[in-house]
């Protein structure tokens, strides 16, 4: 049922039709209900939520001449991305590019619990412009082993900070960021105006991160050993191997994306599977592929009821929304701040909203949707403000979003609640979000 839901799904994308909508819609009220009482406590309360509170709103306030069937299924994009990620975590198990990852985070000097963090900080740092978020299963599986003697606290806390903080770092300033390309595009802001900005501020952050990891974990012994590696030839043809392909697949996904008019979300997913298949047969591990990619999406099954219960549920509430009495008085708001406050408050507004939305389950790009039209006229006067302001405090939710892909996906690597995952972040992420205020306050004023 999931795999026929992501199918009309990618048909949705290309042929727009009511009864493709409606069947989507059908689906996923029986994938709802057929959930409900097979998912994970967390799951279940705030997929439930989402759900009833979005029905009741959509009887009070959504007018009958919009179809109740398609207010479902906004969420589907996300899903069908989880869906297909397995299979590229796999290709990298299967080329064992993970285990020469493995070695370069084990050459010498000696590993300390500092060096541990930075590498795995800086390997994060880098995959991610190429893996997005399939580089959280990969970093995971190459670095767990180290840590493996230690607190599952304290493992959780590790990985949390040197995942999840050098990823939403790296994107911000990544051309292929969804978030990046849609604020451009919504700005009207030239990228090559706004890079130097962004940059300047991910490597600001990165280096903070490290330093306060330098005082918080030298006092810790790790029991490590050094990896003396008896084939450096081998290990240079994996890592060269490995950065072929995934420059093959940044070119392929770019043109793909330049050739159609969906989005880029859409692009990766579409590409993840022919591409890993291309990929397996050409380093003659196709058939160890097929096996693989087969028994780890079937084992992924459990970890799907509650992805799909609470992303289809999510997504009818924000659908629901707009609609209500509660989105129009909330743009009367705004605008009276606007028009009558500093502009300082303002932007610490609608930060602290979408901060605050992305904590009860909203996606980023689903609040920028939502606050966009309070922002119209800023967006006229301050567009470069306005532009690091949203992508910013977009990318900061990365870090503290219960139900965004990544915390999501790392929550289910270290089987973990993802609720434990994203307090770890909090503090960092929120006074990130006040100097991303204070630099768009900056740059609006002068």
């Amino acid at each position: 049922m999931y795999l026929s839901l992501i199918l009309l799904h990618v048909i949705s994308e290309f042929f727009e039709h009511i009864a493709i909508q409606s069947i989507i819609g059908s689906l996923a009220i029986v994938i709802i209900g057929l959930n409900f009482f097979k998912v994970k406590r967390l799951y279940f309360w705030a997929g439930t939520a989402f759900f009833f509170v979005g029905l009741i709103c959509a009887f009070l306030y959504v007018p009958q001449e919009r179809a109740f069937l398609s207010l479902f299924g906004s969420m589907t994009s996300l899903l069908a991305l989880l869906f297909v990620l397995p299979y590229m975590s796999t290709i990298i198990a299967v080329g064992k590019y993970d285990r020469a990852l493995g070695q370069m985070i084990r050459k010498p000097p000696q590993l300390t619990m500092v060096r541990l963090y930075r590498r795995t900080s800086l390997m994060t740092y880098m995959l991610t412009l190429f893996l997005n978020v399939a580089t959280v299963p990969v970093v995971v599986s190459t670095v767990k082993a180290q840590v493996s003697q230690l607190k599952d606290a304290f493992i959780q806390r590790f990985f949390a900070h040197s995942i999840l903080r050098a990823y939403g770092l790296v994107l911000l300033w990544s051309p292929t960021e969804v978030l990046v390309a849609s604020t451009i595009d919504m700005t009207g802001t030239s990228y090559l105006l706004l890079f130097p900005t962004l940059l300047t501020i991910s490597i600001l952050f990165i280096s903070l991160d490290w330093f306060i990891h330098n005082r918080q974990l030298q006092h810790i012994d790790l029991k490590a050993v050094v990896e003396v590696n008896h084939n450096p030839a081998q290990l240079r043809k994996k890592l060269l191997e490995l950065g072929f392909a995934i420059t093959c697949f940044i070119v392929v996904l770019l043109t793909l994306n330049s050739l159609i008019p969906q989005s880029f979300l859409f692009s990766v997913t579409v590409l993840i599977i022919p591409f890993t298949f291309l990929w397996a047969f050409i380093i003659k591990k196709g058939k160890r592929f097929l096996l693989l990619s087969s028994a780890y999406v079937k084992g992924n099954t459990t970890q799907l009821h509650g992805l799909f219960f609470l992303f289809l549920a999510a997504g009818f509430f924000v659908e629901v929304f707009p609609y209500t009495t509660l989105f129009d008085q909330m743009d009367l708001f705004f605008s009276y701040v606007y028009e009558t406050g500093p502009i300082l408050l303002f932007y610490l507004l609608i930060a602290l909203c979408i901060f605050s939305f992305a904590l009860i389950g909203f996606h980023p790009l689903i609040s920028i949707a939502i606050f966009s039209p309070f922002l119209a006229e800023a967006m006229i006067v301050h567009p470069y403000g306005v532009s690091v302001l949203l992508i910013g405090v977009g990318l900061s939710t990365v870090m503290i979003g219960p139900f965004n892909i990544t915390p999501t996906i790392l929550a289910m690597q270290l089987q973990a609640n993802p609720y434990s995952i994203i307090q770890k972040n909090l503090l960092f992420a929120f006074g990130y979000l006040l100097f991303i205020v204070a630099v768009a306050t900056v740059f609006s004023v002068l």
